[in-house]
């Protein structure tokens, strides 16, 4: 059990993004395109837990810090330095190995992603900026793995919207970090002594901005100019999570837990509804 929960298999949410390519290449009813892009999800699943260990074993002693990460099975001392390496590898075995059943453009984007995920962990995650850029720029990693898993073309309106709503995420992320820890931020992350309240609320106002706008102008002048009907629902949804990030919610430090709102998660769901109508 310790061993799964080292995994953090409640993070593979964010390897939905790998499906996207799927969902507006309208190929849903496409059982070997499903396939392929199940292979794919379950690849960045093995490889993002191979990174998690990682980070895990590097961050132990500042997580022990964090009343929500200290019981974290190798924060805790229950897994030791050998176990970490030996399942850091395994699954990276396992994630290369799936990624060979689909062709060199995934494999090249599996090894670009656990490489700057390596140098976040060592380096970049302490630097203001880059902290954030680093996370937007591994989930567009994961959205075009999707698109040559498939393979399909890979959009511009894809890596843009893709990169802004990650980015919106990963500020909120450090929004809600910080309204957490209060006093004891800097020591559990080094980059939330830098972020001070009036430079995160900027950084909020500019991603929310920039997501707003790329989603707008993927819905009027993008291949599916019907989405224009999801567009108020998606503003609904951009608002409440920022909303919520801003009152200190457990969601915004956590995003796998929206559907702990139910407004949250029924204006995703209304969203999706909406998409699928439009798309197929």
């Amino acid at each position: 059990m310790k061993y799964l929960k080292a995994l953090r298999p409640e993070q593979w949410l964010k390897n939905i993004f790998v499906l996207l390519p799927l969902l507006f290449s309208g190929n849903l009813g496409n059982a070997d395109a499903i396939l392929r892009s199940l292979i794919a999800v379950a690849s960045f699943c093995a490889i993002s837990s191979s990174t998690y260990v990682i980070n895990d074993f590097f961050d132990r002693h500042r997580d022990r810090l964090n009343p929500e990460k200290m019981h974290r099975p190798i924060a805790a001392g229950k897994i030791g330095g050998i176990g970490v390496i030996l399942l850091a590898i395994i699954l990276a075995v396992i994630s290369f190995s799936l990624a060979s059943l689909l062709n060199r453009e995934v494999i090249y984007l599996i090894l670009g992603y656990f490489v700057i995920s390596q140098a976040y962990t060592l380096w970049l995650k302490h630097e203001p900026f880059a902290d954030i850029i680093v996370i937007a720029v591994n989930f567009v990693l994961r959205a075009v793995a999707g698109a040559f898993a498939i393979p399909v073309r890979v959009s511009p309106w894809l890596i843009a919207g893709v990169f802004f709503l990650a980015l919106f995420i990963a500020v909120n992320k450090r929004k809600g970090e910080a309204l957490f820890l209060k006093s004891k931020a800097a020591l559990q992350r080094k980059t939330l002594e830098f972020y001070t309240p009036e430079i995160l609320s900027r950084l909020s106002i500019l991603s929310t901005t920039a997501l707003v706008i790329s989603y707008a102008l993927f819905v009027f002048f993008g291949e599916h100019s019907g989405l224009f009907i999801t567009l108020p629902v998606a503003l609904y949804v951009i608002l409440r999570y920022d909303a919520l990030a801003s009152q200190g919610s457990k969601i915004a430090r956590h995003p796998h837990a929206i559907v702990r709102d139910a407004r949250l998660t029924a204006g995703i769901i209304l969203w999706l509804v909406l998409t699928l109508v439009v798309l197929y």
